[in-house]
Formats: structure tokens, sequence, C-alpha cells
């Protein structure tokens, strides 16, 4: 008998690892695909971040790149135009020394392929180059959203969620860019997750990697400085007053470390940037722009985007009480509240969004767990509402009445299991719920894939120039 439960353990661990690694793969892939052509815009920041790492690299005190911030920045070295006489073309380029428009670490990270393949500053490099270091790190991002999950709600769930986390349209292509946020994602999870271990076991060790990574995610983007105070007001919460108060300090210390890194670099620019950085403004609209406007550089409308954000409300709200949601929704929420304070009127700038993509995924993942144990008109009615977005991003266009007749049929399969409960349309409703889900999985992984061949072929498309050289 404990022979074969040691041999059922080790294939359900087999079983596990499998799947998860074929998901992380799945994911990587569809990420991948096309991962240089969509979404494709002349004014791609990864490209400016190279520039600005690599220079870095040279002499710390002294970046060079283009900045957005040019009216009287006294730092502008020059300015050009590229394909000036088509504004659809028109190409911004404003040059500045020393560059301060972000903290530096996470621009040394995007630079390091280019750099180690002896591109030099402020030249073109190819576009999957520059975003290659954002499909690495979403490798990080995908694994480290399914220990949360698997950590908080176990491992259906996880699952689940590395499952939506892999293949919905809005989180794969999101993570082709170099954004900075895509870098400070995988070291926020991983602060939680040393949270975690750390509330636990209450190890020094892992205190020490947590209050380091934690210093160190302000200096990949201004938003993560307030990481270590949101650790600190969990702690607080948990009574661990001494180590909360300890995040207190390294958050200060990381905030203070970036002043001194400022300052001595350039007092003056240093701090006409920081002012130029608020310029941007805080109002009561930016949630409201944020959650109904996903986007990349134009509008994008995948639904389960907004079912993201439903479900974590939801979770939050209907589980409040429960431990492990309550450190869910604290983070969720803390990040939110820093997006609302910083992300401007419209929040047009959607990469300011991405560290909550695991949360809605793993919202995802719990929902879509509930769904298959319910298989009930309630909690089918959204997937349902939302999740065929994808139909549209293919330009599949369905008939007005095969449409109608299509979502009569289907909810009336849920419908009389609903006033029939217990009878013939329960087994019905279970193969139709799964039935579903995977059709739209299927649907969200052709998204994926052709969307930006679809799209291209509506509008015009910024695409890199192909300069193809023959020998005499």
């Amino acid at each position: 008998m404990v022979y074969n439960q040691d041999i059922m353990r080790l294939s359900k661990a087999i079983i596990s690892f499998v799947s998860v690694w074929l998901l992380v793969f799945l994911g990587v892939f569809l990420r991948l695909a096309k991962a240089d052509t969509f979404p494709v815009d002349n004014n791609d920041d990864g490209l400016f971040y190279v520039w600005t790492g690599s220079s870095f690299l040279d002499n710390p005190f002294s970046p060079v790149s283009h900045s957005i911030f040019e009216k009287e920045n006294k730092s502008l070295i020059w300015r050009s135009q590229f394909k000036d006489y088509l504004p659809v073309e028109r190409f911004g380029m404003k040059i500045v020394r020393p560059w301060f428009d972000h903290p530096p670490l996470g621009t040394v990270i995007v630079s390091l392929p280019a750099r180690i393949l002896g591109y030099k500053n402020l030249e073109p490099i190819p576009h999957l180059l520059v975003r290659y270091p954002a499909l690495v790190a979403s490798i990080f991002t995908l694994f480290l959203t399914y220990l949360l999950a698997k950590k908080l709600f176990g491992e259906k769930t996880a699952l689940l969620s590395l499952l939506a986390f892999a293949t919905i349209p809005y989180f794969v292509i999101a993570h082709r860019q170099s954004f900075l946020e895509n870098f400070l994602t995988p070291l926020f999870l991983a602060c939680l997750l040393f949270l975690l271990d750390f509330q636990e076991k209450r190890s020094k060790n892992t205190f020490v990697f947590l209050l380091f990574f934690s210093f160190l995610a302000g200096w990949i983007k201004v938003a993560g400085f307030a990481v270590p105070f949101m650790i600190a007001g969990w702690l607080f919460f948990k009574k661990m007053v001494k180590s909360g108060f300890a995040f207190v300090f390294i958050g200060f210390a990381s905030i203070a470390s970036y002043f001194f890194y400022g300052l001595a670099a350039d007092s003056q620019i240093f701090l006409k940037a920081l002012l130029n950085q608020t310029g941007r403004g805080a109002f009561a609209s930016s949630f409201f722009f944020g959650l109904t406007r996903p986007e990349f550089y134009g509008q994008f409308n995948d639904g389960f985007y907004v079912l993201g954000f439903l479900f974590c409300f939801f979770l939050i709200l209907v589980k409040h009480k429960e431990e492990k949601v309550k450190f869910f929704g604290w983070f969720f929420m803390g990040w939110l509240l820093v997006l609302f304070l910083l992300c401007g009127r419209f929040s047009n700038s959607p990469w300011y969004r991405y560290p909550l993509l695991p949360f809605m995924a793993i919202a995802i993942g719990y929902y879509l767990k509930k769904l298959l144990v319910k298989n009930n008109i309630f909690w089918v009615a959204p997937l349902f509402l939302l999740g065929l977005t994808g139909l549209d991003l293919l330009d599949i266009n369905l008939s007005s009445t095969f449409l109608r007749l299509l979502t009569v049929g289907f909810f009336s399969v849920f419908l009389f299991k609903f006033l029939f409960s217990g009878g013939v349309f329960d087994r019905p409703a279970f193969w139709l719920t799964r039935v579903f889900i995977v059709f739209l999985v299927v649907v969200n992984i052709l998204v994926c894939l052709r969307y930006g061949t679809i799209h291209c072929k509506k509008e015009k498309c910024l695409l890199p120039e192909k300069i193809i050289l023959r020998e005499n």
C-alpha cells in the first residue's frame, strides 16, 4: 500500500512538472512568434533603453539616449526627425546626456544582448534583439506566477492561471516589448514569494534576499520604490513590527541611493528630470481609462483583460476574510493605487499596468477552477459575454442570426440545468463548459499567432524597412 502511494505521488509530481513546463514553453513560443513585427512602433522605448544601458556601462554618470522631455532640457545634445515628410512616419529623436528619464538598472539588462554582439551606442539595432531580454524575462514571470498561484490557491488553480497567462492575447503581446515593467514584474513576484516563505519559516537568509530584491525594485522603475513599503505594510498587519520597520528603512535607503546617484552625476539635470516626471499628473478618471482601454499604441479589444480586473475584485470582495486572499488583495490593490497616482489622465502608457497581469491571470485561474466545478449559468455567463472577443480580433464576422441562435442554444443548456437541478442536463453542462474553455484557448492561441498579420492588412503598420545588400 505504501509503495503504491509513493508511485502515485511520483506520477503526480512528474505530470505536474511536465504540464507546467509545457505551458511555459507554449507561452514563450506565442511570445516569440512575430515578436519583432507586432506590436511595432518607431518610437519603441526598448531601443532607447539599449542605448541608455550601454552608455551607462561605459560611464555610469553620463548615460546617453533619447528623451521624451525636450522642453527646456539643458542636457539636450541634438534633435532630429526621421522621415519628417509624412506625419504617420515621423520619428522624433531628442538625444540627451546625462539621461535621467528612468533609473538605470533595467536599461542595463535590456542592453546586454546588443552590447555582447558588438552594437554601438546610438545605432539601429534589430527589433528582436532589443526585445530578447523581455522574452527571457517572460519565462521567469510565467513560472513565478505559477509558483505564487500554487502557494496561495493550490496546484489546480496554479495550472489554470499559467494556462491563462500563457495564452491570453493581451498578456502574450505585453511581454514582447522591453518595457522596464517587464523586468520589474518578475522581481516583484520573487519578492512576494520570498515574503510568503519568510512569513512561514522566519529564515534570516530569506529575509536578506527579500531586503535585497525590494531595494533593487525602484532602480528598475520609479514605481518600484513602492515595493518595500507594500511589504512593510503587510508585515505590520502580521504583527511583525521589527521586520516591517526594516523594510521602511530599506525603502528610504533605496530612494536615497538613487538621489545620491543622480545628484552626483548632475544635480541640476537630475532634479529637472524628476520635475518633468511629475507633469503627468493624477486624475480621477485614470483608472476608468486603464480598465476600459486595453491597448498597444492603439486599441486592442481583448475581453480577457477586462475579465482579469473583474475577477480580481470578485476574489477580493467575496473571499476577503481568507488569509491568502488578503495577501493577494493587499499587493494587487497596492499596485493599483500606485498606478492611479502615476499613470496620468488617459492611462495611455499601458506598460505601467504590466505588474498587475500576474494577479489578473491568477484571478482568472481561480475563476476557471470554480467554473469547472459549478458548471452553472451564473458562472459561465461572464466568460461567454467577454471571452469571445478573440473572434473579432481574428476578423471572424459571425452573422447576427447565427450568433443569436448560438447564444440562446448555449445558455439554454445551463438554464435547464438551473431549473431542473440534478437532472438530465447536468452532464451536457459539464461537457459544454469544458469544450467552451478549450475553444477559447484555441481562439486565443490563433489570435497570438495571426493578429499582427490581420491588423497590418487594415492599418498602416510602421514596420522597419528591410535593407538587402546585393553583390555587383
